[in-house]
Formats: C-alpha cells, structure tokens, sequence
C-alpha cells in the first residue's frame, strides 16, 4: 500500500477541525450557558483553544498548498484570493478567540463561575466565528471544484473581503 499525502491532501483532511469545531463549540457552549453548566463552560474553552491551535495547522498546510493548484485546469486566481484573504481573517480571528478561551481557562479554572462578560463574549466571538469559517470553507470548496461554483469555473466570491 502506496501513501503519497501531500500538503493540499492534509489541507483537505484538516480544514474541517475549524469549520465543524467552531460549530460544535458554540452549541457545547450554548448548552452550557442554558443548563448553566460551568464545568461544560469550561470545557468548551478548552475545546475551543485547541480548534485555533488546529486552525493554525490548517492555514499553514493551505498556504504550502497553493503552488500544487496553481497548475491545475481548474484553478481560479479570483477563488484563490478570495479564500485566502478570507483565512487570513478566520486565522487572526481564531487566535483572538483561542487567547481569550485560554485566558478564561486558565483564569478561572478554580472559581465557581465564569464572568458574565467573557461568557457573553466569547458566545458572540463563537457565533461569528461558525460564520465566517462556513465563508472560509464553502470559498475553499471553490477553489478546485468547479461543479459548485455558481458561475462557471471562474467565478467571483459572494462577498468580497478587503
């Protein structure tokens, strides 16, 4: 058995700890918050410092990716950027989210219950986070599979990101 990975197979494998993990914090920590569970509070913190360590991982195999799409027929120069700039958002993003979680973890790992202030911003840094990494993921979907393009295979982003 013959397993040649390379960085845009890993860039594919991996890309889905953020998207699907940013998801599955927010409902962790929206149930937590309903049921008033601190402990499930606290283990959504953890849960979410380790998505943005896996975001780093997942940004860094994209960025060696792009040289091997770059030749392919396919390949869409717009997309790319696009989806790329896009990263670059949802990385800074998640490293803001992943020190804060830290912090709040690490902070308040002995106490009975967390600040009303960090839950209430990290509920809305998560939200905003499951948004724009389903962004991030429905411009990376693009960048090699034209059938889900809305236009042809070069086609524009919905949203242009600065």
């Amino acid at each position: 058995m013959n397993i040649n990975l390379n960085m845009v197979h890993l860039h594919l494998i991996l890309n889905h700890i953020p998207v699907l993990g940013a998801i599955f914090v927010t409902a962790l920590f929206i149930i937590a918050l309903v049921f008033r569970n601190v402990f499930l509070q606290k283990v959504s913190l953890w849960f979410l410092v380790m998505v943005a360590l896996s975001t780093a991982v997942v940004y860094f195999t994209g960025d060696h990716s792009v040289a091997l799409v770059e030749n392919l027929p396919t390949y869409s120069s717009t997309i790319l950027d696009a989806h790329r700039k896009a990263a670059q958002l949802g990385l800074a993003a998640m490293f803001v989210t992943g020190m804060i979680a830290l912090g709040g973890a690490l902070l308040y790992s002995n106490k009975p219950r967390l600040p009303r202030l960090l839950s209430t911003s990290v509920l809305i840094i998560l939200l905003l986070n499951s948004v724009l990494f389903t962004y991030i993921a429905y411009l990376g979907g693009q960048v090699n599979n034209p059938t889900i393009r809305s236009n042809g295979p070069v086609s524009g982003p919905i949203i242009k990101l600065p």
